[in-house]
């Protein structure tokens, strides 16, 4: 996501005592590229969606053996040394010096040196055996003056565009001798790399702040109005970034064009799982993006999905094909997830794995919810931390992280997102309006100092955006460019893309 990470929310409409209608939401999170409002395809005009004939067993008893449980989330540039140390180790004539080009970035970079000079360090530690990093970025011909007397060095190439980092490694001999040098001064590379993942806190510190103030709404009629859960990340791994929307009906994928929504896979619930025997009147749906590796550090994307009018909430493929049921409604933040179940109206806690050996996210919730919320984020510097979200049976928000911290909102409605839209290392927290007219509705974005003493500490207003015809699910989306994470709303009528 190096493949890289994402996030998820939950949302439940939910009436409440003054007769108000909300809807539930859960996010996912994650990290490819994206261009203009929401990804579309280049090329071949759009296609119908595909509906995936239903299964021979839908849900199958026997599941074939999960992919294997997540380890502990790691930031982008760690990802990325990893990766290429990986590539590099068997090939590469040790001890090595590693030297990184100039930073080539698509937003303005004050400290862009640093960063390159930084994972140049990290990846010649990693390799090891008296392997060592050039104190500053030097060009490929200064780079070969610089290297002369070792065996061989790594020229790097960092750049930052479409909201990841993307490193392309060369390993190039070193001729011994001056007859050598005669003969072929500029030898060509024999050995290569490349690893990228999404930008975060520590890579953003490096670069120019991301001012929040400002939003650039996007807007396409939907076919449906009753979506109960978004997730938002690159599902299918072609490098663009879809919209997983969860409805009472359908599960569907898709993205923005031309005002309007285009899907792009589509199963219907009836496909998938059997109704519930005691379906609520104001249903609760999550939905969420689930990455997990094998033992080569392969990264497969999956969809868990839930809604409390079905039986079984289920884990999908990218095709939306059913994997195995979990064990509950799920909540999911990249690498972890955890499932809750539902008792007399209400998601109940503690979380559940999801599937057997799994993780559960942290940190532990208990008691009430009427909507979860959850992201693993990283601080700048490099430090991963998972934020979890849930708006309890009195209607208040309870925000902590897996650190001990903890916060609340008021006035909040049941849809609710985290991510780090601006990549500063604080979450921001994003909710709907408790209100009982869905005129007077609204998306709120807070940011949360989780971290900051007293009245500095509470998640503190600085954008609201009007939803006329009601906020139904929110999500936050991987960054996809130079500028802040976008995230997805879905109202009554509309998806909307917010950059």
């Amino acid at each position: 996501m190096a493949g890289l990470p994402l996030r998820t929310e939950g949302t439940r409409p939910r009436e409440r005592a003054h007769g108000m209608f909300v809807s539930a939401i859960v996010l996912a999170l994650f990290v490819p590229r994206n261009s203009g409002a929401q990804p579309n395809k280049p090329a071949a005009p759009p296609a119908p969606a595909k509906t995936n004939p239903p299964p021979a067993n839908p849900t199958p008893t026997n599941p074939s053996p999960p992919p294997a449980a997540p380890r502990l989330p790691r930031a982008s540039v760690a990802r990325v040394v990893e990766s290429l140390a990986a590539d590099l180790a068997p090939v590469l004539l040790l001890p090595a010096r590693v030297i990184a080009a100039p930073l080539a970035s698509d937003t303005p970079a004050p400290r862009g040196a640093e960063l390159t000079t930084r994972i140049a360090s990290l990846l010649a530690g990693r390799l090891g055996a008296g392997s060592s990093a050039h104190p500053t970025p030097l060009p490929l011909a200064d780079a070969r003056v610089a290297a002369r007397g070792e065996r061989s060095f790594v020229h790097l190439l960092v750049e930052i565009r479409g909201g990841k980092l993307r490193v392309t490694a060369d390993v190039f001999p070193v001729p011994r001798t001056v007859w050598a040098r005669i003969r072929d001064p500029e030898p060509g590379p024999f050995a290569h790399a490349f690893a990228e993942a999404p930008l975060d806190a520590e890579i953003r510190s490096f670069l120019e702040a991301v001012p929040l103030a400002k939003a650039n709404v996007t807007r396409g009629q939907n076919f449906e109005s009753d979506v109960v859960a978004l997730a938002c990340g690159d599902i299918d791994g072609d490098g663009a970034l879809e919209i997983l929307s969860t409805s009472r009906r359908r599960v569907t994928t898709l993205r923005l064009r031309e005002g309007k929504v285009l899907p792009l896979r589509s199963r219907s619930w009836s496909d998938l799982s059997p109704l519930h025997l005691s379906p609520l009147r104001e249903p609760i749906g999550l939905a969420g993006l689930v990455e997990r590796r094998d033992e080569g550090d392969a990264v497969a994307w999956f969809v868990d999905v839930g809604v409390s009018d079905r039986a079984k909430a289920l884990r999908l493929d990218a095709e939306l094909v059913v994997v195995a049921p979990v064990a509950g409604l799920p909540v999911s933040s990249g690498e972890a997830s955890g499932c809750a179940r539902v008792a007399s109206g209400w998601l109940t806690g503690p979380l559940v794995p999801c599937w057997s050996g799994e993780t559960v996210i942290a940190p532990a919730i208990a008691g009430n919810f009427d909507v979860l919320a959850a992201a693993s984020l990283v601080t700048p510097r490099g430090q991963r931390f998972t934020v979890l979200a849930a708006r309890n049976d009195r209607g208040t928000v309870e925000v902590r992280d897996d650190a001990g911290h903890v916060e609340t909102i008021t006035g909040a409605g049941a849809q609710l997102a985290v991510g780090d839209l601006d990549q500063d290392g604080d979450p921001e927290i994003l909710s709907g309006l408790d209100v009982a007219d869905a005129l007077d509705d609204a998306v709120v974005v807070r940011t949360w100092a989780r971290a900051a003493a007293g009245e500095a500490g509470r998640p503190r207003e600085f954008l609201r955006l009007p939803a006329a015809a009601g906020v139904r699910a929110l999500a936050v989306c991987p960054p996809d460019g130079p500028g802040r994470a976008p995230f997805v709303v879905a109202t009554a009528d509309e998806i909307w893309v917010v950059r």
